[in-house]
Order: C-alpha cells, then sequence, then structure tokens
C-alpha cells in the first residue's frame, strides 16, 4: 500500500504564522507612530524658521516697501506685510500639523507681549524678541523652542 502525504497547510501553521505577524505589527506600529510625530514636530519647526527669516530677508530687502512681520496662533503662523497683522488672502501661512501646535499657555514668550514678530526696515532687527514653543499634542514634554533675538536672528534647540 503506498503512503500519501498531505503537501499543503495546516490550519495549526497558518495560525502560527498569523500570530507571529501581529506581534511584530504590534511592536513596530506605535514606534512608527512616534517616529511619524517627531518629524512632523521637526519639520513644522523648520517651516516656521523658514517663514520667520523670509519676513525678516523681505524686511531687510524693502520688498514692496514694507515691513514684514509673522502673526502666530495655536494650529498656524502667517507672514504678513506691514506694522500690524491685517487677516489677508496676500498673506502666507503655515497650517500646522494636527499632531503639533503652539500650547496656549507659554507657547508665545515675546517681549512686549502679543503674537507678533515685526522687523524693522534696513537693520532686520525686532523689539518683539523671544522664543515660540512648538509640541506634540498629545506630549507636551517633546517640544522644540525657536528662539528670535534682538537682532532677528532666529535660533532652535
Amino acid at each position: 500500500m503506498k503512503n500519501i502525504k498531505n503537501k499543503g497547510i495546516s490550519i495549526v501553521e497558518t495560525l502560527i504564522v498569523i500570530c507571529i505577524i501581529s506581534v511584530v505589527v504590534a511592536i513596530i506600529i506605535p514606534n512608527l507612530s512616534e517616529f511619524r510625530n517627531q518629524q512632523v514636530l521637526k519639520n513644522t519647526t523648520e517651516d516656521v524658521v523658514s517663514l520667520i527669516n523670509e519676513a525678516r530677508n523681505n524686511t531687510i530687502s524693502s520688498k514692496n516697501s514694507n515691513a514684514y512681520g509673522v502673526h502666530f496662533q495655536s494650529d498656524r503662523a502667517i507672514l504678513f506685510s506691514g506694522l500690524s497683522f491685517v487677516p489677508s488672502v496676500d498673506n502666507k501661512q503655515i497650517d500646522f500639523d494636527s499632531a503639533v501646535l503652539i500650547p496656549g499657555t507659554g507657547g508665545i514668550n515675546l517681549t512686549g507681549g502679543g503674537s507678533d514678530i515685526i522687523f524693522n526696515r534696513i537693520t532686520g532687527d525686532t523689539v518683539n524678541n523671544g522664543t515660540i514653543v512648538i509640541q506634540l499634542a498629545n506630549d507636551s514634554s517633546r517640544q522644540k523652542i525657536i528662539n528670535i533675538s534682538i537682532l532677528g536672528i532666529i535660533s532652535t534647540n
């Protein structure tokens, strides 16, 4: 009598593979989510620094014979022309990803208060020096701080 062997995958083998894949996915997904949030925080900070530098450069070069500034809200930064912020379609706006924000308390720390940095023509300095804090919405310990010196020079931590 001939012995016939079954050549297939049993249900037990399939369940073992599914369990192994589930464990690997459960380990990887939270790490990928944290990595994504860190990248969003880094990229948002770089975008805001770029916007501030654009406002300063536009002011120094007297583009359209105006001073320029940046207005901050909890979920966006807006480049504007003039000596005070006025909502306009001509403003350049950066909307933050929902994973990051500027905290309502202690997020905007500028000399003289307020939420605007306005640069002086020709020199590019500002009386609105201070710090802007950008943090992860779900983890306030993960944050980047943008420092604006009185000379208008921008740095981050």
